[in-house]
């Protein structure tokens, strides 16, 4: 185990607030000098992120994130699809002629910079060659690859449905849309998802715990303002499969999505009106659980209701990858599971402790050997970046965080082992988390209820039980920072397996906790506790706001 010997620097700010009945926030603890320090390097790493230049090149040896060795394919908002698509000047417009090239180990594929796609899916085929390397080339701002099908901007997308003589207004897009995790108006203001439970026939509303109720959902009494709601009627065998929003079509090797019409409350005026840019969090995924040795560099990614994920399944679990100098926002929240489970009545009831579930991040990894570096990741509906391993999967072995700066996520870094029992062949082995910024953990969310946001809202948690590794998982040099709940969360404490964290930096708000337990329920408002005896960070500096 490590050795701590350097003692622990309290920085203790106290602000002249409470005469006039303030409590610190994020903006007057900007003030204090170390949090500008702290700020400023969070903007200087944004900048750098965002200003990034694609440095990979072509070579006789691959190296991940640095070189192919294969064809280059160039796709250009300027091109065409009968163009060959191999050089800048003969660009593809779209991925689709991709599905007629037979990709080969060490391929690259190029986005123009300053160019959009939307509802931009690689062909399945080609997302599953091992090797592939996706990038950027011209000069300008990363290519955006957008889920969102289309801004919803403009008075005409939009009908009044229904209004009351209180002022209620609930307006119905133009047109059936695919599941929607939320809307995002105007940039920078997230639109929450109502939840109900379709039940096959009909739609039935649940509590604040995610429960049913006995009444019918209806969005003219139940929608709130501010607030969207996407109509689809699931079928029986969607509700079979458990996979409500989207099905695999073998014919054609792509996803058939469940459309339905799409309600959004907005008691100010019409949306398409108020706001230059809507953008919905559509289940179209760029990348759904990518292949060995693939690279991801240089993109900007955004709104998508599925995660970046390296993935697994019953025969495989991918290996071996670079995720590098890339921007992924307002992402995750799609409903999933509305029926696995038992049957209740006339209806089927989940296993997993809630009866309705939504889930999503930016980036989740389930493999050996894996890089997550120099990223900008916020607004994002559950984990930042994630490393999970579930029963039956082996051990996860060689994966590096670092440098990423992650803002306004729920879960901002996670690494959760589903196994729940120690078990030495379901470990993790060599994991490290290093030199990463973490900001407003939980602010601004898109979670749809109270009981979400008290628990699940942390800059780094130790999900699944003890997180059982062998000495080699590492936290350390990271900078946690204002979280609306607790900077981090463990399921379970353990002397064990809970000593990971070495010489991070801590900033918290009055009032708000340091570490949660989850199974016992306890909440350590005390950071000298939280950090020194608890979680053993004995080389932390540790930045304390009071009233």
């Amino acid at each position: 185990m490590k050795r701590f010997t350097a003692q622990i620097l309290v920085l203790a700010v106290l602000f002249s607030l409470a005469a006039c009945g303030k409590t610190a926030t994020p903006d007057t603890a900007a003030e204090n000098p170390r949090i500008q320090e702290i700020l400023s390097a969070a903007e200087a790493r944004k900048q750098a992120i965002l200003s990034s230049e694609t440095a990979i090149v072509k070579s006789d040896t691959y190296i991940m994130g640095e070189t192919y060795t294969g064809t280059a394919y160039y796709i250009s908002n300027s091109g065409d699809d009968k163009n060959n698509g191999r050089s800048p000047e003969t660009p593809f417009a779209t991925v689709e002629p991709l599905r007629n090239i037979e990709m080969q180990f060490g391929d690259a594929i190029f986005f123009e910079r300053g160019g959009l796609w939307r509802s931009c899916e690689i062909p399945v085929d080609v997302l599953w060659t091992e090797g592939i390397t996706y990038s950027a080339y011209g000069q300008g701002e990363k290519p955006r690859l957008y889920a969102s099908s289309e801004n919803g901007a403009g008075g005409e997308k939009w009908s009044l449905y229904y209004e009351d003589g209180d002022g209620k207004k609930i307006w119905v897009y133009y047109k059936d849309m695919a599941e929607c995790g939320a809307i995002v108006a105007g940039e920078d203001t997230p639109v929450k998802r109502d939840v109900a439970y379709w039940n096959g026939s009909k739609y039935i509303r649940l509590n604040k715990m995610d429960e049913l109720t006995q009444d019918d959902y209806r969005v003219e009494e139940h929608l709130q303002d501010m607030w969207c709601f996407p109509f689809l009627e699931y079928s029986k065998q969607d509700l079979e499969d458990g996979h409500a929003f989207r099905s695999w079509n073998e014919d054609t090797r792509t996803y058939d999505y469940v459309t339905g019409p799409l309600y959004f409350r907005c008691d100010e005026g019409n949306p398409g009106d108020l706001y230059d840019s809507i953008e919905f969090i559509q289940p179209y995924a760029f990348s759904d659980v990518f292949a060995n040795y693939t690279v991801y560099d240089n993109l900007h990614y955004s709104f998508s209701a599925c995660s970046l994920t390296s993935g697994s399944g019953d025969d495989f679990v991918s290996c071996h990858g670079v995720i590098q100098n890339c921007e992924l926002s307002w992402m995750g929240g799609h409903v999933a599971d509305y029926a696995t489970g038992m049957e209740v009545g006339d209806t089927r009831v989940q296993l997993n402790g809630g009866l309705f579930g939504r889930m999503g991040g930016a980036i989740g990894i389930n493999g050996d050997d894996y890089i997550v570096r120099n990223n900008y990741i916020h607004n994002v509906f559950q984990d930042g970046i994630s490393i999970e391993t579930f029963h039956g999967d082996p051990s996860i072995n060689g994966v590096t965080v670092s440098g990423n700066l992650v803002t306004h996520c729920v879960q901002s870094l996670m690494v959760c082992n589903w196994d729940m029992e120690v078990n030495e062949n379901h470990i993790f082995k060599n994991i490290t988390f290093e030199d990463n910024i973490v900001l407003y953990s939980g602010e601004n969310n898109f979670l749809n209820h109270k009981w979400h946001e008290d628990l699940d809202c942390a800059a780094f948690i130790m999900q699944g039980g003890p997180c059982a590794h062998d000495g080699t998982l590492a936290v350390r040099n990271n900078t946690f920072a204002f979280s609306r709940a607790d900077l981090v969360q463990i399921d379970v404490y353990s002397k064990e397996y809970s000593q990971v964290f070495d010489g991070n930096t801590y900033a918290q708000l009055p009032e708000m906790k340091w570490l949660y337990i989850e199974a016992s329920d306890a909440a350590v408002t005390d950071p000298i506790k939280a950090v020194s005896t608890i979680m053993v960070d004995t080389n932390a500096e540790i930045i304390r706001f009071d009233k």
